[in-house]
Order: structure tokens, then sequence, then C-alpha cells
């Protein structure tokens, strides 16, 4: 006789009462019934899913909706509203919701209960995701699926049950606004990570922790090699950075980095000759001692396989985790690109761009790190002459100009005249000509547009860039860099 069954069925028993209790709900929602003015202080702690029983959850349903409307929420108001309550029926109908009002806790304790009850849920999503990885380990599933998918889960526990205070005192506020403004009286270097180019510096002041700041361009605008310079001056700073590329796999990002770090030592190899392997020797040995230079700047890349939202916010931590016990803690995260994000639970292209948005703002505030985001704009720009993007450029959602602390737009003017001269198919010698000489004065010329600055003027800033390296400048000095 196989006594298995039996032996689960009292496993799952015994495990139900370490991870639910009813009476913990009980008392809870009593103190809710009682005086609504308690559930300001459970707000952020407890949630709807995070009661075990499905009547508890339904109930507090109920008062949260009744609360948020600026209405009562007592035995009396909840009994019409949950009249046709199968299971509140089973426990005595409205009788149930007075009998928790009677027995409710005082009100200091709301806070208590609710931290029970939120824990009580986490263990049992881990109960439910360690069930899941022995389903799929008993299916065949691969191993580094199946702990990626179980990092993942317990990531958003552990961001779940880190619970931050709702408010904060002016006081508090004052003096540490105070400090800063002493520090920079004093000459003190401004909190947060310089994007290492001085014309930038000087209009939007460093990227500071838990700011979001968006760079959004259409393709060959230069975004990606801006975003990579941020990354390079930052690591080299001794700044940890988590860079989760979402286009390019981590070989071609590191291939970009070794082409630019060679060009600020006057060793120009363009990154598309080293794809094709087009070196020489002194190149070649040169590549190496970059290489070597290179091995121990604090990046972590992530592969493009974690583009959906969970994955991203655990593949963060992760790298957060491993940056803060070396000596260059995490200090910035970018994000190439925004609109790569994937998110199960979007169910319209503006949804996902929103949860990505709220994902990338979300990492900057609980890490105080500032968080960089690539966004592709609309083609629509290039239906303007001359087409410099502007902040209604940003396609799918408006989201991303709510929570960005700033907006930068790159233009390359370079880029149009290039398209004009090679549609002009000759004939018009004059024009040409003009065409020509216009390029050559903005051949590498690179608009940062600032659009939105929470803290700072609205400027166009110019810089310079070689794309072949992938390096911007703030003047046109690597001209004069020579090839090996």
């Amino acid at each position: 006789m196989n006594f298995m069954p039996e032996i689960n069925s009292l496993a799952q028993k015994d495990l139900s009462s370490c991870t639910s209790s009813p009476e913990a709900e009980q008392q809870l929602l009593g103190a809710l019934l009682t005086n609504n003015e308690t559930y300001s202080r459970v707000l952020g702690v407890i949630d709807t899913s995070d009661f075990y029983d499905p009547v508890h959850q339904r109930i507090f349903d109920k008062i949260k909706e009744r609360i948020d409307a600026g209405q009562l929420a007592s035995p009396v108001t909840l009994k019409a509203a949950m009249q046709n309550d199968e299971g509140l029926a089973e426990l005595g109908g409205p009788k149930y919701l007075v009998r928790l009002a009677g027995a409710a806790i005082s009100s200091f304790a709301v806070v208590d209960y609710a931290s029970i009850i939120s824990d009580l849920s986490a263990k049992r999503q881990m109960l439910a995701s360690f069930d899941d990885a022995r389903l799929r380990i008993e299916g065949g599933d691969a191993a580094a699926a199946i702990a990626t998918d179980v990092e993942t889960a317990a990531g958003g526990l552990l961001n779940k049950t880190s619970v931050k205070p709702l408010i904060r005192s002016h006081l508090s506020a004052i003096i540490g606004a105070v400090q800063q403004i002493n520090d920079a009286y004093q000459g003190v270097s401004p909190p947060g990570v310089p994007t290492g180019l001085g014309r930038l510096d000087a209009a939007i002041g460093t990227m500071r922790g838990g700011d979001m700041i968006l760079i959004g361009a259409r393709p060959s605008m230069g975004k990606t090699t801006l975003a990579q310079n941020f990354i390079f001056n930052a690591a080299e700073a001794g700044t940890g950075v988590f860079f989760p590329s979402l286009e390019m796999n981590a070989e071609a990002v590191a291939t970009r980095f070794l082409s630019l770090g060679l060009a600020r030592r006057k060793a120009t190899i363009p990154y598309n000759r080293m794809l094709k392997g087009d070196l020489s020797e002194a190149e070649m040995r040169a590549l190496v001692e970059e290489s070597k230079r290179q091995e121990s700047l604090p990046i972590y890349m992530g592969e493009r396989d974690v583009r959906e939202v969970s994955r991203l916010r655990a593949a963060a931590k992760r790298a957060k985790q491993r940056m803060d016990d070396s000596a260059c803690p995490l200090g910035l995260i970018v994000l190439d690109y925004l609109q790569l994000i994937q998110s199960s639970r979007a169910k319209s292209t503006y949804d996902r761009v929103s949860e990505a948005s709220d994902l990338c703002k979300s990492l900057a505030t609980e890490m105080n790190v500032p968080v960089v985001a690539l966004a592709q704009l609309s083609r629509q720009v290039e239906q303007r002459d001359p087409p410099t993007p502007m902040l209604a450029d940003l396609r799918e959602s408006g989201k991303l100009e709510e929570d960005a602390d700033v907006v930068m737009f790159t233009y390359r003017e370079a880029y149009y005249l290039e398209r004009r001269l090679n549609n002009l198919g000759g004939g018009d010698v004059e024009k040409e000509a003009d065409l020509r000489a216009a390029l050559e004065r903005c051949h590498d010329k690179m608009d940062v547009i600032i659009a939105k600055q929470r803290s700072g003027p609205l400027k166009t800033v110019p810089l310079y860039v070689d794309l072949a390296t992938s390096n911007v400048y703030d003047d046109r000095s690597h001209v004069a860099d020579g090839l090996i």
C-alpha cells in the first residue's frame, strides 16, 4: 500500500500551520473595522493577497475600497456589500463581522500584526516557488533555468518584505539639505556620479542617487555611445556599474569598451575592425594590453535573456550584492534600452513601457543609485525640419516623461546631412558642395538636448563623438589622435 499521499497531506497541513495565522488576520481586520484611522498605518505593509483565508481577503478588499473612497468601513456598512458572499455566510454572515470588531486588538499593535501576516504570505510564496522548482526538476528542465527563476522569485519576496517608511519629517529633510549645501559651499565634491564630460556635468551636475535619467534618440544618434562613456568614466573613477544591455551581448559591449579605452591612449582601432580581426600585430598587442588594464573595471553586465521585469530586478540585486562586498560598490545602473523590457503582466505596449519605467524609477529609489535608461524615439521626429527631438517624441507612454528626473536627447545633424547627400543623385554641383561643406563642419558633432531637468535649466550641450571607437569628447582634441 502506498502511504505517500497521506504523508504528503500531513506535511501540507503541518506547513499550513507554519505559514498562516487566522487569528492574526481576524485581529487585524477587527482593528480596521473598529478604527478606520489604523488603515494608513498598514498601507504599504500588507495587501489583499497576503491574507490566507479567501473570506478575509474579500473583507479586506471591501474595507480598502470604502476607506479609499472616503467612506466608513464598519460591520454595518460591510453587511450590505457582502450579503451575497457565500464564504462569509458559512462563517455566520454579518455576525462574523461583528465578532471580528468585538475581538479587535488595540490600534498600536496593527503594524505588528500586518507584518506577521505579510511575512507568512512571503513564506507561502517561497514554498510555492520551491514546489514549482521540484516539479520542473522532475520534468527535466535545465538546472540553470530553474535556479534563475527561484532566485528571481526570492528577489521579489525580499523587496516585498523590506518595508520602507511612508513619511519623513521636514526636520530630517532640512538637515540633509543643509548638509548638501554646506558641502557645496566648502568645495566638497557633490554627491552622485559625474558623467565624466565637463560640459555635461556643468549643465546637470552629477547623476544623483534616486534619479532616473532618460536618454532618448532615433537610431544612429549616439545615445548608446554616450551611455557607454558614462559607464566607462564612472568605472575608471571607482564606481561600480551594472549594465544590462538588452540589445547587445556582453562580448559586443566589451569590444566597444576596448576600442574606447584604446582611443583614449592614442591607439585608434575602430571596433568593427576588431570584430573582423583586421588588425596588425602591433594593434593586437595593444589590444591585449588594454584588456589587461580593463579587467579590473567594476562593471557587471546583464545578458539579453534578463529582459523580463522581475529578472531584471533580480539581476540588479545580484549585481549590488556582489559589488557591495568589493572596494567599488554599486553606484550606477545603465539600461539599454527601455522598450526591450518585457512584462508577462502587461496587456499592451503602453502597459509594458509604463511598467519598465516604474522598474527604472523604483531601482533608483530602492538602491539609492542613479539609473540611466535609454529609449527609442518615434519616427515622427524625422517628419520635422530640422528633425530635432522633443518630449512629445517619447513613444508609447507619457510615463517616461513623468518618471524621469532628467530627460536628454542626442542629436547628430551629420547623420541627416549624409542621407541628403546620398539621396542627391548628382547633377546639382553647387548644392552638393554646400552639403559637403556643412557635413565637414559638423561630422563629429553631437548635441545633447536637455529637455527636462528638475534641478536645473534646459539647454543644448555641444559634444563631439567618434562613433567608430565609441568615444565622446568635450572638444575636438581627438581629431589629432592617430592610428597605431
